[in-house]
């Protein structure tokens, strides 16, 4: 378990790190999806989860995504609308990835401080949508939601870290 929960650190760090090149965030977000299937798989094979299932597929999704995003880059961005739509649907997608994947840890814990993780995770996504739609009206609120999404991925950083070491195997 110690080792599936490395990967999915591993796997978010990469996930949300960019460089700029599209070449290169390409390979790297792949790789940060697979980190995150390839750890899911592990503690899959270890217990059974419904909701872990359900993070590996929405992953999955995710991937095929990030593979097809180069190739129609430029019909997304050209539509306004269109471009909100995906960009609002593959936020909820990996707030709910992290969300399912907190709760599966705390199903099969039944630990008080993974259900606080949990909790915590779910008001932190609440904020995140708000601000993001109310960023498209205000400046103020588009800064905020910058420095929340930030916190936000500090925090799973943080949660995968204290997941690894609850393991001692």
């Amino acid at each position: 378990m110690k080792k599936a929960y490395l990967y999915l650190l591993i796997g978010t760090i990469l996930m949300f790190f960019s460089l700029g090149i599209i070449a290169l965030d390409l390979i790297i977000h792949i790789a940060g999806y697979g980190l995150m299937i390839l750890g899911m798989l592990l503690i899959l094979q270890q217990r059974e989860s419904p909701s872990l299932l359900i993070a590996s597929q929405l992953t999955i999704g995710l991937l095929i995504f990030e593979l097809l995003k180069v190739g129609v880059a430029r019909a997304i961005m050209s539509n306004t609308l269109l471009s909100i739509g995906f960009m609002t649907l593959i936020l909820v997608t990996q707030l709910s990835i992290f969300y399912l994947i907190i709760k599966s840890e705390g199903d099969a814990s039944e630990s008080l401080e993974v259900q606080t993780y949990q909790q915590a995770e779910l008001l932190l996504s609440i904020g995140l949508l708000g601000l993001y739609f109310i960023s498209y009206f205000s400046t103020l609120a588009f800064s905020l939601f910058a420095i929340l999404n930030l916190c936000f991925y500090f925090f799973i950083v943080y949660v995968f870290y204290k997941l690894i070491n609850a393991y001692s195997y």
